[in-house]
């Protein structure tokens, strides 16, 4: 990784960064969908990823003007999110890369869309979610706006006391991404998705968005400059 600065903080999204939830969100968006005859494209669920339950909702009314799966959506007993996600697994390296946060005592937020009863859910079955002294969750109340709006990452930089300039976000989604650069973070991309990648570089520079192939390249990156 070619960064000039180690960073005063990281700020981590949870959903395809440090668990793997993001097909299994969206494979139950898409079943739950038809029961309601929508069809979302590629293109639409793709740009649902990392943003709060509300304004996926939104924005899936803005769609299709179906009230009824709007009101189930928000309705915790009826919307797609439940589904069993207990069967999430970290990625390879995630707990290892916390750990070493804590102890290099580098400060460590997570920044994630999903609302309290949702993240107790995926912390039951990774019990490593712990180990965050700050969490900024999609229902906290100072958020005006969630991802890609950078309210999200301003609280969580101003919660751990750190500047947005002195914070790398790591985030997996373009709505996650827009959210941590509006906010004035360096970006750590953890992403596949080589479209998205170039349009972030060419809004934002190369010096404010680099590509994480895997976590354990950041772990050798902290553990080279932490010691």
């Amino acid at each position: 990784m070619l960064i000039a600065k180690s960073p005063k903080a990281i700020l981590f999204d949870l959903d395809g960064v440090l668990i793997d939830t993001e097909p299994l969100i969206l494979q139950a968006l898409k079943k739950t969908t038809k029961k309601y005859n929508i069809h979302l494209n590629n293109k639409q669920l793709e740009s649902l990823k990392g943003r709060r339950k509300i304004d996926c909702a939104k924005q899936i009314y803005d769609w299709t003007k179906n009230k009824e799966f709007y009101n189930d959506l928000l309705d915790s007993k009826k919307n797609f999110l439940n589904i069993d996600l207990k069967m999430a697994k970290p990625f390879v390296g995630a707990i290892k890369l916390i750990k070493f946060c804590r102890e290099i005592n580098l400060p460590i937020a997570l920044v994630t869309s999903c609302g309290k009863e949702i993240f107790n859910l995926k912390k039951s079955a990774n019990p490593f979610l712990n180990l965050f002294p700050t969490k900024i969750l999609g229902d906290n109340e100072l958020i005006k706006e969630g991802k890609p709006a950078p309210d999200p990452y301003l609280i969580a930089a101003k919660t751990i006391g750190v500047e947005t300039n002195q914070a790398w976000v790591v985030e997996d989604s373009y709505a996650g991404a827009l959210s941590g650069l509006r906010a004035g973070c360096f970006l750590l991309f953890f992403s596949k998705n080589v479209n998205e990648f170039n349009k972030l570089v060419t809004e934002f520079g190369n010096k404010k968005v680099i590509h994480l192939e895997n976590l354990k390249e950041l772990i050798d990156f902290l553990k080279t400059n932490f010691k």
